[in-house]
């Protein structure tokens, strides 16, 4: 009952403690959100004929946060 509380109150400020690009663990957010922007990204550089100079596609360690975390400290 204590969690369902918290939760809920975490619930309120959560838009404002999570980035807009983080898409998991969400609620409302799909973690395929951020796979179907970049297929769209990359299929628009592909149509695009002209002007082609300058643009860049680039992709950056999205490697999972928690596989990082010590869980020694979590477990306490």
């Amino acid at each position: 009952m204590i969690s369902k509380v918290l939760a809920n109150r975490l619930n309120i400020c959560l838009d404002k403690c999570v980035f807009q690009e983080q898409s998991a663990f969400v609620e409302g957010r799909s973690i395929l959100d951020n796979a179907l922007i970049s297929i769209e990204v990359i299929h628009a550089l592909k149509r695009k004929t002209t002007g082609r100079i300058g643009e860049l596609a680039l992709k950056i360690d999205i490697s999972k946060a928690y596989d990082k975390v010590d869980w020694g400290f979590l477990r306490g």
